[in-house]
């Protein structure tokens, strides 16, 4: 039976003492997902037997809750440590709030370099994209007003795109299919990248690699080089298919950079 919230509302912990489990033993408190209030995140659990009125006359779910307490120790700006504040849940509906903080930081800079027997000046710009205080994407564009709508658009495509950008950190040891063979996610070394291993569950080491080398199109490196003619660039992409092939891995870069993979493989 559900209880409603009374004048006096329960904490975290004693909502998992009353309502944790059910008559066979499953959890009736699942992670949903955190919400950022002020500088720190918060969980939002739905807690089943647990209801708030508050869903019930917006027509949202009546069992989400945030709790909103700190668990660690602090210490203020006088240097004096401060205990953890544990309160009361609080119900939780969408209306008003949002539910991922997003941030768009901009700089642009200048640079010079010699090339040619001369110096030459060129401008810039990085662009770093954070949701709820975490960076999770981030991109280089020369000018402000095309490096916002470009994040705009990035933003959007994050949403709804089958890589979790916003928790990447879940995407470790993901199964894929890349270039149709059987390979899996790492994270890879700047933000929004990944990186490719090779799965052999299903054929052997050798296989696998003589099998992409037939499939793949080119295999550059994460930072584009430029030569003066396609023969040039046929042998860097051997050099660079060798490298991936002798470390075991392949550097891929961008998650959003994605035709050659399937993000579906159970």
């Amino acid at each position: 039976m559900n209880t409603k919230m009374g004048k006096k509302g329960l904490t975290y912990h004693e909502a998992c003492e009353k309502f944790g489990k059910d008559e066979f033993g499953r959890s009736n408190v699942r992670k949903i997902f955190e919400i950022r209030i002020g500088d720190k995140n918060y969980q939002v659990y739905s807690i089943e037997g647990y209801s708030h009125l508050l869903g019930k006359y917006n027509g949202q779910p009546e069992t989400w809750w945030l709790d909103w307490s700190d668990y660690e120790e602090t210490t203020n700006q006088f240097g004096e440590v401060e205990a953890p504040i544990i309160r009361e849940l609080i119900p939780y509906i969408d209306n008003g709030v949002h539910r991922v903080c997003w941030g768009i930081h901009y700089s642009q800079f200048n640079s010079t370099k010699y090339k040619w027997d001369e110096w030459d000046i060129r401008s810039g710009g990085k662009c770093t994209i954070s949701a709820n205080g975490k960076e999770v994407y981030k991109f280089f564009y020369r000018e402000m007003k095309g490096a916002l709508a470009h994040a705009q658009v990035k933003i959007d495509e994050m949403l709804d795109h089958p890589y979790n950008f916003l928790n990447p950190e879940e995407e470790e040891g993901r199964k894929i299919w890349y270039y149709g063979l059987p390979a899996k996610i790492l994270l890879g070394y700047e933000t929004g990248e990944i990186r490719i291993q090779p799965d052999f569950e299903y054929m052997t080491q050798n296989d696998w690699w003589d099998e992409l080398k037939k499939r793949r199109t080119n295999v550059y490196p994460k930072k584009r080089v430029f030569v003066d003619d396609e023969e040039s660039m046929e042998e860097l992409d051997k050099e660079h298919f060798a490298e991936h092939r002798d470390y075991g891995s392949i550097n891929h870069g961008s998650a959003f950079y994605d035709g050659m993979i399937n993000w579906f493989r159970k």
